[in-house]
């Protein structure tokens, strides 16, 4: 006898981590439309605006159509779908086959869905019952078949619950294994300085895996105030959102014991209470000297945004601890890191635009990026520029997009900018040419680039433009803003580096 699955909501990780093994299929590797069609309803379907898709959107927004895109002229959209539908099919035919999660894209609709796929179950019920046995009273056979149905059932949500689980624990997995395909992983220690901290503040004992394969130790050197967690926010500006939808608030006290040395702390926030501006005010001292205060909505921008806050050159007091005391009953905080550091500007940062850790020829680490807002990402690793350290190309973000990068105010930074064009020009097999993408580029206000074109300014298929003396805001934020003019801006790698 056999039992199908009983119909179980899929959790978001085994959707996300479907979508991934998709995106890197060989079949899909060699077109590029349909990786982009696919991205855009995914990013819409888990952002909770699937409703919202609409053709014209699809034109513009992932296949780089003009604004003045026409659907009754221009059939893209339904061409695309049309093969993404057939390609998919064909996907889960072959390649995907026993994937126990797959994804379609119903006739008609932009909207994914993601179905598991039906298997059976298979009780054995032992030997057949003899004929001397066949006189169990009705009753009895009905207590037993309810018995049966309730293991079948059980054995069924069980198994289901064990795939979400697997699934979560692979999402790590495969976003660890992802930092050690395009790169060697993070170090622990910087500059052979020390180790670096990584603290995850809230309920969560356990330590968490980052984007980038580091890990984040739950926190256990704070007392006072509570712990909350609110997991089902998603969060802007990381691809960790873990570790923002928990934290510590109200007054408390933490006292961090380091080796002798200098360092750098960098406190992580995103406000998930809901909270407008000037509602929630953080005050906070470090080694007992009072920081500027903070209104966390303010300066992201919004609730449920990941920014950061540096502050350097911090040396432990004569306990050798480092202490951190939040004094306002609004206070919180998500996560912090502690680092070794010699500039008063801060640690260089450097950021490719993905989910991803490389290691340059100069043993330089780039990190998976942070602290965006807006645009969207894709992933093209064939077809890379002739130039050395070529992976820094391999993630793009494009779109309408900003960055909002913390700094040390007062301090002046070297920025530079990596570009290169991976879909207009006939090198890339895309079409126009110079003057398809026309951008610029803002710094706190200040221009940087002004009517920026990649394909005009790039040599061997790149463009790395400097920009030096780059001062952050009063609040100490580098808020890098991409603009389009025609069609939309791109960026691949951000690097900041501190000028003194």
């Amino acid at each position: 006898m056999s039992l199908v699955y009983p119909e179980i909501r899929i959790p978001h990780e085994e959707e996300w981590q479907e979508l991934q093994a998709v995106l890197q299929a060989e079949i899909f590797k060699k077109a590029p439309n349909l990786l982009h069609f696919l991205e855009y309803v995914a990013e819409q379907h888990f952002a909770g605006k699937a409703d919202q898709i609409k053709e014209y959107s699809i034109a513009v927004q992932a296949l780089h159509r003009p604004e003045q895109f026409d659907p009754q002229s221009d059939t893209i959209v339904r061409v695309t779908a049309h093969a993404l539908r057939k390609k998919l099919e064909h996907y889960y035919a072959t390649e995907g086959l026993e994937h126990p999660v797959q994804i379609q894209l119903p006739p008609g609709k932009y909207v994914l869905q993601f179905v598991r796929k039906q298997r059976e179950l298979t009780a054995d019920l032992g030997p057949a019952v003899p004929q001397s046995e066949q006189e169990i009273p009705q009753q009895n056979r009905a207590s037993e078949t309810r018995l049966m149905w309730t293991i079948w059932v059980g054995s069924g949500i069980l198994v289901a619950v064990l795939l979400a689980v697997i699934g979560m624990y692979m999402n790590n997995r495969r976003l660890a294994a992802r930092a050690a395909k395009v790169g060697s992983p993070a170090p622990s220690q910087n500059a052979g300085q020390g180790p670096v901290m990584r603290i995850r503040f809230g309920k969560s004992d356990g330590p968490f895996i980052d984007a980038a394969g580091q890990s984040w130790t739950a926190e256990r050197y704070c007392q006072g105030g509570s712990l909350f967690a609110h997991p089902g926010h998603e969060i802007q500006g990381t691809d960790d959102a873990a570790i923002f939808q928990e934290g510590r608030e109200g007054k408390f006290q933490c006292k961090i014991s380091v080796a002798p040395g200098t360092y750098q702390l960098q406190l992580l926030f995103a406000d998930t209470s809901g909270d407008k501006e000037a509602a929630r005010q953080v005050d906070f001292t470090i080694n007992n000297r009072r920081a500027d205060a903070l209104d966390i909505v303010d300066e992201a921008g919004g609730d449920d945004i990941a920014i950061g806050k540096i502050y350097t050159l911090i040396r432990p007091m004569d306990d050798g601890a480092i202490h951190l005391d939040f004094t306002s009953d609004g206070s919180f905080v998500n996560a912090l890191e502690i680092s070794p550091v010699e500039s008063d500007g801060g640690q260089t940062l450097r950021m490719i635009a993905g989910p991803a850790v490389f290691r340059d020829d100069e043993g330089n680490t780039w990190s998976p990026e942070r602290f965006f807002q807006g645009g969207r990402r894709t992933f093209h690793p064939d077809g890379l520029p002739k130039v050395a350290n070529s992976r820094l190309f391999e993630w793009e973000r494009y779109g309408h997009f900003h960055y909002l990068i913390p700094a040390v105010a007062g301090k002046e930074y070297r920025v530079r900018l990596y570009f290169s064009e991976g879909w207009f020009g006939g090198s890339n097999g895309g079409p126009g040419g110079v003057g398809s993408r026309v951008f610029d580029v803002y710094c706190n206000g200040t221009t940087l680039l002004k009517d920026f074109d990649i394909l005009s300014s790039q040599k061997d298929g790149v463009s790395v433009i400097t920009f030096n003396n780059v001062k952050p805001t009063a609040h100490g934020m580098l808020d890098l803003n991409f603009i389009p003019v025609k069609n939309y801006p791109l960026i691949n790698a951000i690097e900041v580096e501190p000028e003194s």
